[in-house]
């Protein structure tokens, strides 16, 4: 459990979603900034800024890319 001051920021990562009050909440603040991530949230992102990632955080969860051919427009 954390506890946020008026003008943080909070980021709340859960693998297995959250419940409707936990978003609830988080959407109710009114003076904090509270995000909350869910595993596909959470891959979105890495996926999204993999390029800025540094070379021994990527080794925490790698990537490699997937080529295939698209059909002609």
């Amino acid at each position: 459990m954390a506890l946020l001051g008026d003008q943080d920021v909070g980021i709340f990562v859960s693998t297995g979603g959250f419940t409707n009050d936990a978003e609830s909440e988080a959407r109710t603040q009114e003076k904090r900034k509270v995000t909350l991530l869910d595993l596909e949230k959470l891959f979105d992102l890495w996926v999204q800024h993999y390029d800025r990632v540094a070379e021994t955080e990527k080794r925490l969860l790698p990537l490699k890319p997937v080529y295939y051919l698209a059909p002609s427009e």
